[in-house]
């Protein structure tokens, strides 16, 4: 039997770059995922400027206001909502009185993420299930790791190194 879930996304903007995660690469990545999990999405939100006070978005309060019965809560990444945990933990502590969870589509290890898994999972080791990337799915897929020519931190090493 197929999970249920409503599907959010939102531009995201990276750091300093000013490079913006698209909301159709987030809604391209969702339906991999869902396709992926045998997720069926019954609910699609989207919100197109971000906003910091994630409660203040139209398409959060759409989100937070409809009544479709559903397993979890499907976004890219965290950052869909903020990067900033004091305002990402009073969002899922609203989820959670709705009985809604939030599962993203990738497995990102920025601190944001990190305390978001550990949010749902109580400092317990995560379940492993397929993301988007085709991460390890327990007991289908074995995990395929492509290792680097070389360390992406080489040059931030020599340059600490050489100052």
């Amino acid at each position: 039997m197929k999970r249920r879930a409503m599907a959010y996304v939102s531009d995201v903007i990276l750091g300093g770059t000013g490079e913006v995660v698209s909301r159709q690469a987030q809604r391209e990545a969702i339906d991999r995922y869902a396709r992926d999990n045998e997720i069926e999405v019954v609910a699609w939100f989207e919100d197109e400027a971000y906003v910091e006070e994630v409660m203040d978005r139209p398409g959060i309060r759409a989100l937070l206001a409809c009544k479709e019965e559903c397993d979890c809560l499907l976004v890219e990444r965290v950052w869909a909502f903020s990067r900033r945990w004091k305002i990402l933990n009073g969002f899922l502590q609203e989820l959670s009185s709705r009985n809604r969870k939030v599962e993203t589509a990738t497995m990102l290890w920025d601190c944001v993420s990190q305390l978001t898994r550990n949010f749902y999972h109580g400092g317990k080791k995560a379940p492993r299930v397929a993301s988007a990337a085709g991460e390890m799915v327990e007991g289908r897929k074995a995990i395929k790791v492509r290792q680097p020519a070389r360390p992406v931190f080489a040059a931030l090493v020599r340059a600490h190194r050489g100052a």
